[in-house]
């Protein structure tokens, strides 16, 4: 029997990986936020997304097709029910993601427009990503521009004069909708 063909999309690079053991003991923050808003999933947008680490021993980010990234992308802009993303703080101040990395993948590649092939790939990948991940960063990007939008779209439809009414409405809900943290010490 032929075997089946990965169709699967690779979005590993989205979150750095890291040694779980990493730590300093420089950490003497106490407050933790409880939910991350998708502004904060920019590149060069702020802290969240410099300090995200994946540890070494998690799978790789890769077990969703296109219409599963699609599907969680549609219900975080639709404002659905998102279960938590679980967390931990090293000592160092690094955030490593215990639970939830495809969901926060699938966000961080929609604000960036990176589905494994795009900046966040190339650097991890040192600019040779394969042409099936190539490929399939391309049909997701399709499947997501054509059932949700892209997310440029959105923060333009804010300044827009005759912009797409519907868009606009789930823009300024953008601005409250945030994926939940849970976060474990």
């Amino acid at each position: 029997m032929p075997s089946k063909k990965n169709r699967n999309v690779n979005l590993d690079a989205l979150i750095q990986r890291e040694d779980f053991e990493a730590s300093d003991e420089n950490n003497t923050s106490t407050s933790k936020v409880s939910s991350i808003s998708i502004r904060d999933m920019k590149i060069n947008n702020g802290f969240f997304l410099p300090s995200v680490r994946k540890p070494d021993f998690q799978r790789e980010t890769a077990d969703w097709d296109a219409e599963k990234v699609v599907h969680f992308i549609q219900s975080f802009v639709n404002g659905e029910f998102i279960p938590s993303v679980i967390l931990w703080r090293s000592q160092a101040g690094l955030i490593f993601v215990i639970d939830g990395s495809h969901r926060l993948s699938s966000l961080i590649a929609w604000a960036n427009d990176d589905y494994g092939d795009k900046e966040f790939s190339l650097e991890v990948y040192e600019g040779e990503i394969p042409n099936d991940q190539k490929q399939i960063a391309k049909t997701t990007r399709e499947k997501v521009n054509k059932e949700v939008g892209q997310y440029s779209d959105y923060i333009a439809a804010l300044s827009s004069k005759h912009p797409d009414p519907e868009v606009l409405v789930k823009a300024r809900n953008l601005a409250t909708i945030a994926l939940p943290i849970q976060w474990i010490d």
